[in-house]
Formats: C-alpha cells, structure tokens, sequence
C-alpha cells in the first residue's frame, strides 16, 4: 500500500483547506488500522473462495466476498499464488436461515444480526431503533452493511462485487469509525477513492472469472444489470457503531 506520506503528499497541490487534509488524513490511516485478528486452520486464497463457494450452495444461501481478497482479486495481473498471501477468506452472508458452527469451513462468516440500538449524539437520542448489522464468529462488528435489493435475484453461492462495489465498502468502512467534528465532504472522499484506486482496479484476472462464471456482480462480466446491481453496501454513522457496540456489551453483561 502506499504510505500515507506519499498519499497526502500528491495531494497538496489540490486546494483542501487544513479541515478537508485532516479528514482525509484520517479516512486513510482508518483504512489502514481497520483489520480484524486472524484465527487458526483458515482457508485461503482461491481454494477458500471456492470452499465458502461449496457450502453457500449446499445450504441454498448467498454471500459476497469482501475484505482484503475482494480488492486483491481486482487486477488481472494477479496470479493465483498471490491470493494465498491473504490471511483467510472473508463471507457476508445475505441470507438469515445460514446456519454453521464457529469458522466451519475455515471461512470467516459473517452473519446478519437484528436488533434494537440506542442512537445518541450530541442533538438527539433515539430508543429502540431496528438495526441490521453482521459480525463474525469472534463476536468483530463490520462497520457497514449490506442487503439485497431483490431478494431473490440471486442464486445460492459466492458472489464477486464489483470493483466499485469495493470502493464504496471501504468508504463506508472508513466513514462509520471517523470523528464527526473532522470536515468530510465530496472532494475528500474522492481523494480518498482515487488512492485505494491505486490497487483496486477494473478488471479480474482469468483464474477467477473462469471458476466464478455467473458469480461476478459487475457490468463489465455481467450483463443483466439487475443481477449486477443486486447488492447494496448500507452506510453506518458513527452513532450507528455506537449504538451497536453498546448493545453487544450490553448483552454481554447480563
């Protein structure tokens, strides 16, 4: 990745006020700190994706690739063997009725948690609001979300975002944790997208588009638009997180 100091520094030229280089300052070191602790026997690579693939189908659900695999099958340079230097495969399962035991598989599932949160801020505070998020087997919240914009679109199996799809994950990702006094708007973001561009690319390698056929979500391998689109990424604020962090320890102390 490249280092921050050299991010920002291709920026300077641009006209951000001190405000703007803060919170772009900040969206990238987050992007960077946001990693979750590894856990033993997982899969990798493109043998994972095809294991989380297998048992998708078998138990008639979908899920969508995402993490650090999902941005490093985005250029079509890459070689197989390159995708084993990822920690594990990362799964957001759409579905509510996919049921496993921790890690089965050796894939990092993450599952869809309902529930009733406190929003507090600064102006307002809110009571038993509906929240959906997803959490992983070592009880790790995901700082954003996802669902399906036709419920049944999609046939069961392992899902390949689009690269923009990507994008927006690690944007929402990255705004969910920021401090809200930190002045974020259009021209920072887009900054913050043109450097994860940088390793995010456009297209897949031939590896991946041959054993994910009809599994790839973008316009570029997929013509219905409708199967394309199928999946939203939900943006948290950090009043979201919060309020979701809190109703875990909240469960936890009972």
């Amino acid at each position: 990745m490249v280092g921050i100091s050299l991010s920002l520094g291709c920026y300077q030229s641009t006209k951000l006020t001190q405000s703007q280089k803060l919170g772009l300052r900040q969206l990238l070191l987050l992007e960077q700190k946001l990693k979750h602790p590894e856990f033993p026997d997982a899969v990798k690579g493109l043998a994972g994706m095809q294991i989380a693939h297998q048992m998708l189908q078998e138990r008639e659900s979908t899920g969508v690739l995402i993490g650090g695999l999902a941005e490093a099958v985005w250029n079509q340079q890459r070689k197989e063997e390159d995708l084993y230097k990822h920690k594990d495969v990362d799964v957001m399962v759409l579905d509510d009725h996919f049921e496993i035991t921790e890690f089965e598989g050796g894939v990092d599932w993450w599952l869809p948690q309902k529930g009733k949160i406190t929003l507090q801020s600064a102006y307002v505070s809110a009571e038993g609001v509906e929240k959906k998020w997803y959490k992983n087997c070592n009880g790790v919240i995901l700082s954003f979300g996802a669902e399906k914009r036709r419920p049944n679109q999609l046939p069961p199996g392992l899902y390949i975002p689009d690269s923009e799809w990507v994008l927006d994950m690690r944007q929402a990702e990255a705004e969910a944790n920021i401090d809200g006094n930190v002045e974020i708007d259009d021209e920072v973001f887009e900054k913050f997208r043109s450097n994860l561009q940088k390793r995010i690319k456009t297209r897949l390698p031939h590896f991946i588009r041959e054993h994910f056929k009809d599994y790839i979500l973008s316009p570029h391998y997929e013509k219905d638009h409708n199967k394309t689109y199928a999946v939203n990424v939900v943006t948290f604020d950090l009043e979201t997180i919060a309020g979701i962090r809190g109703l875990k320890e909240t469960e936890g102390s009972v």
